[in-house]
C-alpha cells in the first residue's frame, strides 16, 4: 500500500515488529528489575540477528540467494555509526538524556533516508558507473601512449597495439551478441526451434546468429561443431523428407522432446508443490479439530496460545479483516510485550535458581528468545527468495534495537527522574559491543568472500562465529577474560 521496496520493508516494519520484544525487555529491565539484562539481551540479540538468523536462512533458503551490495552497504553504515555513538555514549558509565535523544535521532535520520531510498542509490550508482568509465578511458590511454624511452620495443609497433585493442573490442561485444542470441534460444526453447527448422525455412534465423558470432570469439569449438551438425542434419531432413529418411531423425527428436517434457512436467510439478506449501500459511487460521494425531498433539500445545490471538486479533488473511491490519499490527505488539514480560520474569526466576547473572542471561537466553521473530520472518522471505529483504530485516532490527530499544527507556526513565543520568555498569557489556562491531565486520567479509551468494558454507560461517561470541561474552561477564576497559 505504501508502494516502498522489499529491502525498505524489511528494514523498516520488519524491523520494527521483529524488534518489539527487544524493546519491552529492555523497558522491564528499567524500570522493573533495574538490571542491564535489556541492554545485554539487545547486544546479544544483535549478534543473533546478524550471524544466527542470516545463517539459518542461507542454511534453509530453496535455493542459492544473490545478494546486491546497496542493501547492505546502506543498513551496515547506519549501523557502523550507531555502534560508534553507543560506544562513546558507554564511556563514562552514564547515559545523559541528550544522548538517548541523539540515539533516537540517529533513527528518525535513517526512516527519512529510507523515504528517498530510491533516490540516494541512483545518485550513488550512477556516479560509481561514472568514476567506472572514467578509469577505463584512462587505462585504454594509456595503454595506447608511446613510451618514453624506457621500453624501446613498443615504440615499433604502435600499429599492431592498436589493432590489438580493436581485435579485443571486437571479441567482447562478440561475446555479448552470443550471449545474447545464447539466451534467446534457451528461452524460446529447443523443442521450438527444432520444429520451426523442420517445418519452414525461417528457423534458422537463431543458428545463423550464432554462426555468425562464434567465429569472433575462438572460444568452445564443440558447441559450434554441434551447430552446424544440427544445421546440416536439418537441411539433410528437408531434402529426404519426401523419401521418408527424415523419420528416423524425427523419432529421435520427438523421443528427445517427450524426454524433455516429462522433465518440464516433473519440475513444474514440484514447483507446484513448493507453491502451495507457501500458499498454506496465507489461509485464515482455523480452530477445528485436526486430522492425524500429530496436529493434534501440536494443536493442545499451542491451544493456549492460539486461541487469546484468535479473540483479541483481527485474521487479517481473511477478506472481511484486511481492513484491520492497522489493529492486527498494534495488537500483535502488545502481546509481544506480554509475552517478553512473562519471559523476562521466567528468565530471572531461572538464573537465580541456576546461579547465572542476569547479563549472560540477557546475552544468550533472551537474546535468543527475543530475536525468534526475527528469525521466523527471516527465513520465511529468503524461503521465498528475497534475500536482501531478509539480510536487510536482520541488519534493521539492529539498527532498530540501538536506537528505539535502548535510549527510549533511558529517556523515559530521565524525564521520570528529572532528567537525571541513566547508571550502566557491567563486567563485560561494553567490550561485548567492541565484539559486535567486529563481528559485523566479518560478516561484510564474509559475504564478500562467497561472491555475494547465500550458499552453505556463508550459513556455517555465521553459526561459527555466533558461537565464538557467545564464549567469549560470557567469559568477559565471568571475569575468566578482564575487559581492559570494564564499566
Amino acid at each position: 500500500k505504501l508502494q516502498i521496496s522489499e529491502d525498505v520493508a524489511g528494514a523498516t516494519f520488519m524491523a520494527a515488529g521483529g524488534s518489539a520484544p527487544e524493546l519491552f525487555t529492555s523497558l522491564i529491565g528499567v524500570f522493573i528489575s533495574h538490571s542491564n539484562v535489556g541492554i545485554g539481551t539487545i547486544v546479544g540479540s544483535a549478534v543473533f540477528n546478524i550471524l544466527f538468523v542470516i545463517g539459518t536462512c542461507a542454511l534453509f533458503s530453496r535455493e542459492i540467494l544473490n545478494l546486491t551490495w546497496w542493501p547492505l552497504f546502506r543498513d551496515v553504515s547506519f549501523y557502523i555509526l550507531d555502534l560508534i555513538m553507543l560506544i562513546i555514549f558507554f564511556l563514562d558509565n552514564f547515559i545523559m538524556w541528550w544522548e538517548s535523544m541523539m540515539l533516537l535521532c540517529a533513527y528518525c535520520l535513517y526512516v527519512c533516508f529510507m523515504k528517498f531510498n530510491v533516490m540516494f542509490e541512483n545518485c550513488v550508482k550512477s556516479h560509481l558507473s561514472k568514476r567506472k568509465r572514467l578509469v577505463k578511458v584512462m587505462a585504454l590511454e594509456e595503454t595506447t601512449k608511446k613510451g618514453n624511452g624506457s621500453v624501446a620495443g613498443d615504440e615499433t609497433k604502435p600499429p599492431e597495439d592498436n589493432n590489438r585493442l580493436k581485435v579485443a573490442k571486437f571479441k567482447d561485444k562478440a561475446e555479448i551478441m552470443n550471449n545474447m542470441a545464447q539466451a534467446k534460444v534457451d528461452t524460446e526453447g529447443k523443442k521450438g526451434l527444432k520444429t520451426k527448422d523442420e517445418k519452414d525455412e525461417g528457423g534458422d534465423a537463431p543458428h545463423t546468429v550464432n554462426v555468425q558470432v562464434t567465429p569472433a570469439t575462438g572460444s568452445e569449438p564443440s558447441k559450434d561443431g554441434e551447430d552446424e551438425g544440427d544445421k546440416d542434419d536439418t537441411q539433410k531432413g528437408a531434402a529426404e523428407a519426401g523419401d521418408g529418411g527424415g523419420g528416423s531423425g524425427s523419432s529421435g527428436d520427438d523421443s528427445d522432446d517427450e524426454d524433455d517434457s516429462d522433465d518440464d512436467d516433473s519440475d513444474d510439478d514440484d514447483d507446484n508443490d513448493d507453491e502451495e506449501d507457501e500458499d498454506e500459511p496465507d489461509e485464515p487460521l482455523s480452530l477445528e479439530w485436526p486430522d492425524t494425531k500429530r496436529k493434534q498433539i501440536t494443536y493442545l500445545f499451542l491451544l493456549p496460545i492460539v486461541f487469546p490471538l484468535w479473540l483479541t486479533v483481527p485474521d487479517v488473511r481473511s477478506p472481511k479483516s484486511r481492513r484491520f491490519f492497522v489493529l492486527t499490527f498494534l495488537g500483535s505488539i502488545m502481546w509481544i510485550a506480554i509475552f517478553s514480560y512473562l519471559m523476562v520474569w521466567w528468565a530471572h526466576q531461572v538464573g537465580e535458581t541456576i546461579g547465572i547473572s542476569e547479563e549472560i542471561m540477557g546475552l544468550t537466553i533472551l537474546a535468543a528468545g527475543t530475536s525468534i521473530p526475527d528469525l521466523i520472518t527471516s527465513v520465511i522471505v529468503a524461503r521465498k527468495g528475497l534475500g536482501d529483504m531478509a539480510v536487510s530485516s536482520s541488519v534493521g532490527s539492529n539498527i532498530f534495537d540501538i536506537t528505539v530499544g535502548l535510549p527510549v527507556p533511558w529517556f523515559l526513565f530521565s524525564v521520570f527522574n528529572g532528567f537525571s543520568p541513566v547508571a550502566v555498569s557491567s563486567n563485560g557489556l561494553f567490550c561485548a559491543i567492541v565484539l559486535l562491531f567486529l563481528m559485523l565486520l566479518f560478516v561484510i567479509f564474509s559475504i564478500a568472500a562467497c561472491k555475494w551468494k547465500m550458499n552453505k558454507f556463508l550459513g556455517f560461517t555465521m553459526f561459527v562465529l555466533y558461537f565464538v561470541f557467545v564464549i567469549v561474552s560470557v567469559m568477559l561477564e565471568d571475569r575468566i577474560i578482564v575487559c581492559p576497559i570494564s564499566i
